[in-house]
C-alpha cells in the first residue's frame, strides 16, 4: 500500500510540521482531561449533527473535514479501543441506578456512529466499517484496509481516535497511559508497494502498536519495519525486508 494523505489532530498539536517534529522524539501530552472545551469547534458539520457528536466524535470528525483532506466517496474505517467510551460509561452508570436509558445516547455510543454522523453530513453512502480489536487495534485496521485494498478498492479513508478515560474509570482501569491520550488521525491509503503488511518473523517482540506508533512510522523515513502485533508476527514494512 502506498499512504497518499494523513492529517492528525490533538489539543496541543495539529499542523504537519508539529506531528513530525513529534515523529523525532517529541512528546505527545495530549490527555484532555475529558474536557469538552477543547474539542474541535466543527464548524464544517451542519449544527444539528455535530451537537450529537462527543469528545471523541468531535475529533474524528474534526480529522475528517479538514481542506486539505477531501472527501470523494471514499470507502471508511473507523478504529477505536475504546470508542465513545465516556457515554458507555454514563448508560452504564444508568443501568446500575435502575434508570430509563436515553435511546439517542445509546445510538452515539456505539462504534459507527461517528461514521454515521459523517455519512448524513456529507450525504454518502459509501462502505463504513467499524472496529475496536482491544490493544491490536490499529493492526487490525491496517489488516481491513489491507484487505480491502487487495480486493479492489482504489482508495481507503482509515481513522483512528481515543478520548481521555473518564476520572471515574482510570483507577479502574489496566490500559497504559498511552489510551488515556486524546486524538485522531486520518491515514488516506491507495494500492501501491511502498509499505507492505507481513507475517515474516521480525525478531521483535514488543506490546501491540498503538495508532500513534503507526503515525510515527509513516513519518519516520529512517525506519524499516514496525511490528504491529506478535499474533502471526504481523509487520509493516517500508520497501525492504524487516531486520
Amino acid at each position: 500500500m502506498n499512504l497518499s494523505r494523513w492529517t492528525a489532530w490533538t489539543p496541543n498539536r495539529e499542523t504537519p510540521e508539529a506531528w513530525r517534529e513529534w515523529a523525532r522524539g517529541a512528546v505527545v501530552n495530549a490527555d484532555a482531561g475529558g474536557k469538552a472545551e477543547l474539542a474541535p469547534s466543527l464548524k464544517e458539520i451542519p449544527p444539528l449533527l455535530r451537537r450529537r457528536a462527543g469528545l471523541l466524535g468531535r475529533a474524528m470528525l474534526h480529522v475528517l473535514s479538514r481542506p486539505e483532506m477531501v472527501y470523494a466517496g471514499e470507502a471508511l474505517i473507523f478504529c477505536s479501543r475504546l470508542g465513545e467510551f465516556s457515554r458507555a460509561l454514563t448508560l452504564q452508570q444508568e443501568l446500575a441506578r435502575e434508570e430509563s436509558l436515553s435511546p439517542q445516547l445509546f445510538s452515539m455510543s456505539v462504534h459507527n456512529a461517528t461514521g454515521g454522523l459523517f455519512m448524513m453530513a456529507e450525504k454518502a453512502n459509501a462502505p463504513l466499517t467499524a472496529l475496536s480489536a482491544g490493544a491490536e487495534t490499529a493492526a487490525a485496521g491496517l489488516y481491513e484496509a489491507a484487505i480491502q485494498l487487495a480486493d479492489g478498492r482504489e482508495k481507503i479513508w482509515l481513522v483512528y481516535g481515543e478520548e481521555p478515560l473518564p476520572e471515574a474509570w482510570r483507577a479502574l482501569s489496566a490500559l497504559p497511559d498511552d489510551h488515556t491520550d486524546y486524538f485522531a488521525l486520518l491515514l488516506e491509503l491507495t494500492p501501491g508497494e511502498a509499505f507492505v503488511l507481513t507475517t515474516e518473523a521480525s525478531g521483535h517482540t514488543n506490546a501491540p502498536a498503538s495508532p500513534l506508533d503507526l503515525l510515527r512510522f509513516f513519518l519516520s523515513p529512517e525506519a524499516a519495519c514496525l511490528s504491529l502485533s506478535s499474533r502471526g508476527n504481523l509487520s509493516l514494512r517500508r520497501n525492504t525486508a524487516c531486520v
